[in-house]
């Protein structure tokens, strides 16, 4: 071990990297933590390694949370500002509840300084730009206080998942409750809530070429996320946020590699989002989240959120796993039903990829909003003027959808932890449309028939769930 490094696992060991319980102020350190060189100061990091200023004089009481932090401000001098703060908890203002999950509270606040920007000068150094107040959303972690590998898991994949991609919800720094000694995250705020506020409150008010925008950002974010390795596992339309007309992937807590599971026999998740094979008590596959994302498919094309009108419960898990699928909206073209069944698919190895899924509603994208070197262009199987009038023919049917409905009490939608046994093995569908005004029920125009499944017990679970 190169002398350096020696030095370096001593500063860990003696002083935790977060100066807990140090006399760093009266030590001359001979070597930088971070590049090794030899200087002359009382600091842990050299000039040139920490040039924001930013490193010492603060912990989170947390050694293996400050590293993470203070890794991120050493890295921004390659990134930009894409570094985490660690900032006091008295930093903020009117705090209001504004959700709540299964295992979170989320806030908005009122960030005093703002987030810290810096920029190089000619010189070389780096100057501080002038503070300003911004709005944030605060994300306390529920019984975090002593920061278990869970919720450090959490910080670590969003934070590199901010990194891999502009289109995220910028990921600020964390603080800490001093009342609870809960964490919290510092995140953007979306100021237009998530999805499914925007879908029961504008839906009659969006055209398709929105909704099929809004599924664009949602499947680039799920796409990246799937190239780093990793699942969500949480995917539903409360995770889904909305900012300046975008949607944002959200929400962390329950994702993984995907080469590391839990082997215990539970299912965490928001019910009508899990697929059949997770029901089963398989292990979790990219193709988990595709899935979801069929089902949130289902929710943008009728406005109401999936299985709203029944129990979810054991119930509910034997009919997703049996042949059961959510409602879609009156006029819904069937090139986008088509698609989201492929999503649904109770095979989970016969569902499309994230990278093939982006693809595709990209196509569907520029063609619906008209964009010219696409009218001409013909992909998976028809033409960008032909998706631009099937969509545009949708559009008129809008109006005429309801989007209000009588919710179940025990139709829950936030995380909740689930243990099925002896389920049956999910059914493989191959599905026939049937036709569209003889079939239709509370705004559903066509309903799936499944090769084992009579028409008339398919008719009797409709009856049931509505």
């Amino acid at each position: 071990m190169v002398k350096g490094k020696k030095i370096q696992v001593f500063l860990e060991t003696e002083f935790n990297i977060s100066d807990k319980n140090s006399s760093s102020e009266n030590i001359n350190h001979e070597y930088c933590s971070y590049c090794y060189k030899s200087f002359n100061t009382k600091e842990l990091w050299c000039k040139e390694c920490d040039p924001f200023k930013m490193i010492e004089g603060w912990t989170s009481g947390n050694d293996e949370l400050d590293k993470l932090i203070k890794d991120t401000i050493y890295d921004a001098r390659y990134n930009g500002n894409r570094l985490v703060e660690w900032v006091p908890f008295d930093r903020f203002e009117n705090i209001v509840q504004i959700g709540e999950g299964g295992f979170a509270k989320v806030y908005s606040a009122m960030w005093i300084d703002g987030k810290a920007e810096y920029y190089k000068q000619d010189d070389g150094n780096w100057k501080k730009r002038a503070l300003k107040p911004i709005k944030v959303a605060l994300k306390r972690l529920n019984g975090s206080q002593n920061m278990s590998a869970e919720y450090l898991n959490e910080l670590k994949i969003h934070l590199k998942f901010c990194q891999s991609t502009i289109i995220s919800l910028k990921f600020y720094g964390i603080t800490k409750d001093p009342e609870t000694k809960d964490f919290m995250i510092i995140l953007q705020f979306a100021d237009e809530g998530n999805l499914r506020n925007i879908l029961s409150k504008k839906f009659n008010n969006l055209l398709w070429k929105d909704k099929i925008r809004y599924l664009h950002r949602m499947i680039s974010n799920l796409r990246v996320l799937h190239y780093l390795g990793y699942f969500h596992k949480d995917l539903h339309s409360g995770n889904v946020l909305q900012r300046d007309g975008r949607s944002y992937i959200s929400d962390f807590g329950l994702s993984g590699l995907t080469n590391k599971q839990k082997s215990d026999d539970k299912i965490y998740g928001v019910l009508p989002y899990v697929a059949p094979e997770v029901l089963n008590r398989e292990p979790y596959t990219l193709s988990s989240d595709i899935y979801s994302f069929g089902v949130i498919m289902t929710e943008s094309s009728s406005g109401k959120p999936p299985f709203y009108n029944r129990k979810h419960d054991v119930s509910l898990v034997l009919d997703i796993c049996d042949e059961l699928r959510p409602e879609f909206g009156k006029g819904t073209p069937e090139i986008y039903k088509e698609l989201a069944y492929k999503c649904m698919n109770a095979n989970s190895s016969q569902r499309p990829t994230a990278d093939e899924l982006y693809k595709l509603i990209v196509f569907w994208m520029y063609s619906t909003e008209g964009k010219e070197s696409y009218q001409e262009s013909e992909k998976f199987g028809y033409k960008g003027k032909e998706i631009k009038i099937m969509f545009e023919e949708a559009d008129k049917e809008i109006p005429n959808i309801s989007t209000s409905y009588k919710k179940d009490h025990d139709a829950i939608y936030i995380n909740r932890i689930f243990t099925f046994n002896n389920l049956i093995k999910p059914v493989n569908i191959i599905a026939l449309y049937l036709d569209d005004e003889e079939n239709s029920i509370d705004n559903q125009d066509s309903q799936l028939v499944y090769l084992n499944v009579s028409s008339s017990l398919l008719q009797s679970k409709v009856d049931d769930t509505n």
